[in-house]
């Protein structure tokens, strides 16, 4: 089963805000960024069982390459991407 990815306005504003300092650094940082997540996320679409429950019903898939966990929790047939953080910042 393929569930569908429902990405809360937090969770585009923490990629956004990746983007945008990879940006600074190098576009093609930023391009192998954006790949890697997506990665990530059409993996979660076809297993996001496979992540374990960390706190209050969410689970946490973490990139490949870059330092980031995806916060997420399965809604029926639908998950819910929360936010998208870096390793260093904590969940409010």
């Amino acid at each position: 089963m393929t569930y569908l990815i429902d990405l809360t306005d937090e969770a585009q504003l923490n990629i956004k805000e990746a983007s945008e300092y990879y940006i600074e650094i190098s576009t093609s940082l930023n391009d192998k960024f954006t790949a890697d997540l997506v990665k990530t996320i059409d993996e979660l679409a076809e297993t996001p069982l496979h992540h374990q429950i960390r706190y209050k019903g969410i689970r946490i898939a973490h990139t490949k390459t870059f330092p980031f966990g995806i916060h997420f929790f399965i809604d029926g047939s639908t998950l819910r991407v929360l936010k998208i953080l870096h390793h260093k910042q904590y969940y409010k």
